[in-house]
């Protein structure tokens, strides 16, 4: 990544952290109800899938999905007003975990471990119209214990289908450590299935990127699944509202100033030569971005009640 690439991606950085607090900022002031999964700290992994993804892919997400609809191509404005039980996306019928967009080939599901199988079923699709697409199927550490997704990575092994497993390792399964749960490294699961894989500092974008460029280089140029495994850190609760009182002592303070990937592109590019002015303009126009996406959702109007059972089920003839 040159120095314009990184000034890039610091804007699309900038614009995934500022819609997800836009979101927080919903919920505390009660406009959004209901469980709230954010992935503020999660911004650079996301950041660096944008730039890979082509149309025709497809990416499986999980109950933590904004940043990985918005790099899917998932319309800002549909998003944020089906988070605002608006008519959006879903028609204010999918909330925040059951996301689908068939146009980009994007969906979430809030079931652990349950995204992994169906990834692979689309990846099979894409493997028999031989079109050069992959998909993605996005899964946290604490998903990586689940047999579904040894299970479908042992599938898409035998039938080499073009599938990249992407695990967002944050360090715990809502409030167990990592280290209370899991055996083994988590780089390390596909070795048994002959799968590629490749580790990052999931908060740092250069990191990332190297790591997202190998595995989609293999899926894609060899039909054949991979994995990357990112490390990355949760800087809210599990939901919105969790109190997070499972954390040590001063652990987020500590990792605000060495693990927030915003801040740390930010001195990577100030390091490089990059002129303050230049982050002042991108991160002037990531929040008008994200503004303007937020004011068009909310013109939105409310799912009317006479609404409620259309897309729901399907006319059955005879």
């Amino acid at each position: 990544m040159n120095a314009e690439d990184l000034l890039q991606a610091y804007e699309v950085i900038q614009r995934l952290r500022r819609f997800e607090e836009e979101v927080g900022d919903a919920v505390a002031s009660g406009e959004i109800h209901g469980e709230m999964h954010l992935a503020i700290g999660q911004e650079a992994v996301s950041a660096v899938l944008g730039r890979h993804l082509r149309p025709g892919d497809a990416v499986v997400s999980t109950h933590r999905p904004h940043l990985h609809a918005l790099a899917a191509g998932v319309d800002p404005v549909e998003l944020a007003a089906e988070l605002l039980e608006r008519d959006g996306l879903n028609h204010g019928k999918g909330g925040h975990m059951h996301l689908f967009d068939p146009a980009v080939r994007f969906m979430c599901t809030g079931i652990v471990g349950a995204g992994a199988p169906i990834a692979v079923g689309y990846a099979l699709m894409q493997s028999l119209r031989a079109q050069g697409s992959l998909t993605v199927a996005a899964v946290g550490d604490g998903a990586m214990n689940q047999g579904a997704v040894f299970e479908a990575m042992n599938l898409a092994a035998v039938r080499r289908l073009p599938v990249v497993f992407l695990c967002e390792d944050n360090g715990y399964s809502i409030s167990v450590r990592r280290e209370e749960s899991t055996a083994g490294e988590l780089s390390r699961r596909g070795a048994p299935f002959g799968i590629p894989s490749f580790a990052c500092d999931g908060t740092d974008v250069v990191s990332a990127e190297d790591a997202v460029t190998g595995a989609f280089e293999i899926t894609r140029g060899q039909s054949r699944p991979a994995l990357v495994v990112a490390s990355i850190y949760r800087f809210r609760g599990h939901y919105e509202g969790d109190l997070d009182l499972y954390r040590p002592a001063g652990e987020k303070e500590k990792a605000a100033r060495a693990r927030d990937p915003v801040l740390k592109l930010r001195q990577r590019l100030l390091d490089d030569g990059t002129q303050q002015a230049r982050l002042d303009e991108a991160e002037a126009r990531a929040l008008e971005a994200v503004t303007r996406w937020f004011t068009g959702a909310r013109r939105r109007p409310l799912p009317r009640k006479e609404t409620a059972t259309d897309h729901v089920f399907i006319g059955v003839e005879g």
